[in-house]
């Protein structure tokens, strides 16, 4: 099957990628700031040169959107979606959470993701129909069916106005969910509701190259994405719920009461 095709070439790159991540973490990094909390190091590029090397060199017909690099001019259905180094921030301070992510859309569509904590190992990875991994083991979302038992994750958006809006939901949810967890590598959040590690999470600011892979682990492990009106999420659209289904609609319902709170 062509999917076990480019999950393989996936999985190779990112693992590529993580060990030049690993590296540069062990060295001086330069480190400038593409704006408001918004982070870019030579680590970050020599990663992402990886990456984009490898998939021009195998697949010269496909598009590439990833974060470092100026989006091709969409000639093709296939588009390859890379976020070399994602917590960048985290990376910056020593704070061992951060991945490579890299995501094969078909028409906008994902089909493959890969998700790599090159810290702690953890290759997290789906293609569409074929279910989710970790390091080869079998994914599946968690059982849990209430807000009160579950284990939330989020992180913050950049902007002001959005990061309001978590500060509410954040509030709203701390008294009637079991806990909240922050992360600070969104895909990587997204890939702990795939694992069953939290039974959901929460951005209300993505990028396509922050949730593409993420999006299908969680599908593919048997869990729901959604923006907020509850719509299957798709790269290009920004908000993002994901959670392990059995919670969603309650989930989802919260966090738009206390969006709408003024």
């Amino acid at each position: 099957m062509q999917y076990n095709t480019w999950l393989d070439f996936a999985v190779e790159v990112a693992r590529d990628a993580g060990r030049i991540i690993c590296k540069g973490s062990r060295r001086p990094f330069t480190v400038t700031s593409k704006g408001r909390r918004d982070l870019l190091t030579d680590v970050d590029l020599a990663a992402e040169r990886s990456i984009i090397a490898a998939i021009h060199e195998n697949f010269p017909d496909h598009d590439i959107l990833s974060e470092e690099t100026p989006p091709d001019a969409r000639a093709s259905s296939y588009c390859w979606v890379v976020d070399p180094l994602d917590g960048t921030g985290n990376f910056t301070r020593g704070y061992p959470c951060f991945s490579t992510s890299i995501a094969l859309t078909v028409d906008d569509e994902p089909v493959v993701g890969v998700v790599y904590d090159p810290m702690r190992d953890h290759l997290f990875a789906a293609c569409k129909g074929g279910g989710a991994t970790l390091n080869g083991r079998p994914l599946h979302v968690s059982g849990t069916a209430t807000l009160p038992d579950g284990l939330i994750g989020l992180d913050w958006a950049r902007q002001e106005a959005l990061r309001r809006g978590t500060v509410r939901v954040v509030a709203h949810l701390a008294e009637i969910c079991g806990t909240l967890r922050i992360c600070g590598s969104a895909a990587l959040g997204i890939c702990y509701v795939g694992a069953g590690w939290w039974d959901a999470y929460w951005h209300l600011s993505l990028r396509p190259w922050d949730a593409a892979g993420g999006a299908l682990i969680v599908r593919e492990a048997g869990g729901h994405v959604t923006d907020l009106t509850g719509a299957r999420w798709r790269p290009r659209k920004g908000p993002c719920l994901a959670s392990n289904g059995h919670l969603h609609a309650d989930f989802l319902a919260q966090v738009n009461a206390a969006l709408d709170c003024t």
